[in-house]
């Protein structure tokens, strides 16, 4: 199979599935691209712990284990 008929196969998937094709490039710049990257970057990062963060949250955890074993009859 060439590359030609995996661009065909392809957009048969896509089609039959409901999905619009991509006739031509496009005409998003480099510059817009990135920018878009990096504030759907931003966006993930919020929504994600940092490494001190998740060492805090268990450093919680494990104090609140101690208090459970020593408050038990």
């Amino acid at each position: 199979m060439k590359m030609a008929d995996w661009v065909k196969h392809l957009d048969n998937i896509l089609t039959s599935t409901g999905e619009q094709l991509l006739l031509d490039a496009g005409n998003v710049s480099h510059e817009q691209a990135i920018d878009k990257a990096e504030s759907e970057y931003k966006k993930y990062q919020a929504k994600t712990l940092s490494s001190v963060e998740k060492d805090y949250l268990e450093a919680i955890k494990m104090v609140e284990k101690k208090i459970k074993k020593k408050t038990k009859p």
